[in-house]
C-alpha cells in the first residue's frame, strides 16, 4: 500500500539522514568547496565587485585565515557527533538518554558555528563600508533566492513522484 511505502521511506530517511549529514563531503569537502569557489573567481572576484581597497582585502584575508582552523575543527566535531548519533539510533536497543545527549552536544556545536558566523559578519562590517556591505548582502540574498527556488522545484517534483501511483 502507499501508506506503508511512505512509512518505510520516512523511517529510512530518518535512519540514513544523520549518516548522510555526517559524511557530507567527507575529508575532501573543504578542498572541493575551495576549488569550486576559486573556479568562480574566488575572493578576488568578490573584492573586485565590491571595490575593496588593498587594506580591506588584507584585513578580510587575515580574518578568514585566522578563523579557518577553528571552524574546520568544529565542523569535524559535528561530523563525529552525527556519526555517533547515527550509530546509536541504528542499534536494535536504542538508548533514548544516549540519543538525547548526542543531540544536545550536536546542538551545542551548531550553536558555536552559528555564533562564529555572526561574529564574522560583525567583523566584516567593521572592514567594509556600509555601501559595500549592502552590496554584499544583495548578492547573498540573490544567491539564496536562487537556491530556494531550486529547493522548491525539487520539493514539488519529489512530492508529485511520491504520491503518484506506481
Amino acid at each position: 500500500s502507499i501508506k506503508m511505502t511512505v512509512l518505510v521511506a520516512v523511517v529510512g530517511l530518518l535512519v540514513a539522514g544523520p549518516t548522510a549529514y555526517a559524511f557530507h563531503g567527507g575529508e575532501n569537502s573543504e578542498g572541493f568547496r575551495e576549488a569550486r569557489f576559486k573556479k568562480r573567481g574566488g575572493p578576488e572576484r568578490m573584492y573586485k565587485e565590491l571595490g575593496l581597497s588593498q587594506e580591506q582585502k588584507d584585513k578580510l584575508k587575515a580574518r578568514r585565515e585566522a578563523d579557518k582552523e577553528q571552524d574546520k575543527a568544529l565542523r569535524e566535531q559535528l561530523r563525529t557527533k552525527m556519526k555517533t548519533l547515527h550509530d546509536e539510533i541504528a542499534k536494535p536497543e536504542t538508548d533514548r538518554a544516549a540519543v538525547d545527549q548526542e543531540v544536545a552536544e550536536i546542538n551545542e556545536i551548531k550553536g558555536q558555528l552559528f555564533s562564529r558566523r555572526i561574529d564574522g559578519l560583525f567583523r566584516m562590517k567593521e572592514v567594509l563600508t556600509p555601501e559595500q556591505f549592502t552590496k554584499l548582502q544583495c548578492k547573498h540574498d540573490g544567491k539564496m533566492a536562487k537556491k530556494q527556488g531550486r529547493w522548491q522545484k525539487k520539493a514539488r517534483t519529489g512530492a508529485s513522484e511520491a504520491v503518484s501511483p506506481g
